[in-house]
């Protein structure tokens, strides 16, 4: 009686852990864009202990990772960009899609994407700009209508 019990017992217990490990995942709520914005701005990979850490944001079924990969602003400026999906064609054309903000609100448009061309459900690349020709206080890459999210916003701090 008393093997029966911890059988028992240990049975429930790996059941548990069991549902620890595979249960317990639920969707995220659909974001706003200023939560969008803030989700970028707070969910840093914290890979590197400098202000240009990757940044990720969610919406329309859409995930998007970019990381600054060059931040010299004297030299061309360099990110990489990834997307993924797995309802959404990802046919936007990025050297449209994508612009470089400055802290006054200044856009500019990339020089260059280096990747795959639109289409499918995973693109991966990077993006060039010219090299800036003023002071900033932050660098900001916006993603531009992709899967009816009208801004996906991703801000870096530059130190002084």
């Amino acid at each position: 009686m008393k093997h029966k019990r911890f059988f028992i017992a240990g049975i429930i217990l790996l059941a548990g852990v069991l549902l620890a490990a595979c249960g317990g995942t639920t969707a995220a709520p659909a974001l706003n864009n200023a939560e969008q914005a803030t989700l970028a701005s707070s969910s840093t990979n914290s890979k590197t202990e400098n202000a240009f850490a990757a940044q990720t944001v969610e919406g329309g079924s859409v995930v998007v990772k970019v990381t600054p990969l060059k931040t010299e602003l004297t030299a061309p400026l360099e990110f990489e960009i990834v997307m993924d999906t797995h309802s959404v064609e990802l046919a936007d054309d990025l050297l449209k899609a994508v612009v470089l903000r400055d802290d006054s609100g200044v856009e500019f448009m990339p020089s260059a994407w280096e990747g795959p061309g639109a289409g499918g459900h995973h693109r991966e690349g990077k993006i060039q700009f010219a090299p800036l020709t003023m002071n900033t206080k932050t660098l900001t890459l916006v993603v531009k209508n992709v899967a009816g999210v009208p801004e996906r916003v991703f801000k870096w701090e530059l130190a002084r």
